[in-house]
């Protein structure tokens, strides 16, 4: 069996490092994709770019400049594929932002941030978990997802939004019970 190939595992694992990296992440994408609609497609295809790069990400290195390395060259593909040419920093600049934005967090607390997001998970809806587990991790594009739950793709991108602000702030709040 090759060692290199994504499992169900592997994506599980890669989904929580980026969750518990999501708001390094957005704010990161923030600097280059200035459109909301394609920075949430732009979010969601880091965030499957990554479950998939995932058997060959060397652990023992940082998370946040490999994952960025990744973020950096979806985000310019997608405003490729949308016609726009994108205005960016400097590639020094961008990661100087990047590790900034990381640095607010040590190890300890991304793996607190990972057991919170765990618990948060675990209190979405039925229905919500299930479109979690279609996008990252049986990789489902928004089109297939929609087409199997007869939603629109629009739809779809409304409902990762509140996911995503959901955990986001079940997150913040359980971090903050931890740190106060």
């Amino acid at each position: 069996m090759d060692r290199r190939r994504p499992t169900v595992e592997t994506h599980e694992e890669a989904f929580r490092a980026v969750l518990a990296n999501w708001s390094m992440l957005n704010a990161y994408l923030r600097a280059i994709v200035r459109n909301t609609h394609i920075l949430e497609d732009t979010l969601s295809d880091v965030a499957l770019a990554i479950a998939r790069s995932w058997p060959h990400y060397d652990k023992a290195r940082p998370f946040g400049p490999w994952a960025r390395s990744i973020a950096r060259r979806v985000a310019i593909e997608n405003l490729s594929r949308h016609g726009i040419r994108p205005v960016l920093l400097g590639e020094g600049a961008l990661e100087a932002l990047g590790a900034e934005i990381e640095n607010l967090g040590d190890e300890a607390g991304v793996e607190a941030r990972v057991r919170a997001l765990q618990q948060c998970t675990e209190k979405l809806s039925e229905g919500n978990r299930q479109l979690i587990r279609l996008r990252y991790f049986e990789n489902r594009s928004y089109k297939e997802i929609s087409e199997s739950i007869a939603w629109t793709v629009e739809a779809l991108y409304v409902a990762f939004n509140r996911i995503h602000k959901a955990l986001s702030e079940c997150v913040q709040r359980r971090m903050e019970v931890l740190q106060g």
